[in-house]
């Protein structure tokens, strides 16, 4: 792995405007009812994002453990593009680009992880019966 810190003027980043979507997001929860999903009443078996809805709704309740008994992952997704999206923001005004440079293998590993949290995520939505 590779850590290159490279100065200089870079332009705003897409993630950004995510941290702002979140942000809107989640302050318009307050204003809009809960909507059934789509997916589930046609199928019978749970989305990815079942349960996201309702972990909003245990974050402006302060029920955080019961969050993440929701949609751990989703809500996990979400905390991190935040973070993610905050930090590229202080990155873009501070003029400064951190640039990690991984090998194939790394890469490789993290994107399996990745599909095997997808997957796992999904069959405990699937257990739980949500």
């Amino acid at each position: 792995m590779n850590l290159k810190v490279i100065k200089g003027k870079h332009p705003l980043s897409i993630h950004v405007v995510w941290m702002i979507l979140i942000i809107g997001a989640l302050a318009m929860y307050r204003f809009r009812p809960p909507s059934t999903c789509l997916f589930h009443n046609l199928t019978g078996v749970p989305c990815l994002s079942c349960g996201v809805t309702r972990a909003v709704g245990a974050f402006f309740s302060g029920e955080f453990i019961s969050m993440l008994c929701f949609n751990p992952l989703a809500v996990l997704f979400c905390a991190a593009l935040f973070f993610f999206s905050l930090f590229k923001l202080v990155e873009y005004i501070f003029r400064f680009k951190l640039r990690i440079d991984v090998s194939s293998k790394i890469s490789l590993a993290v994107r399996v992880t990745v599909i095997f949290l997808v997957a796992a995520n999904w069959l405990f939505l699937i257990a739980a019966g949500r």
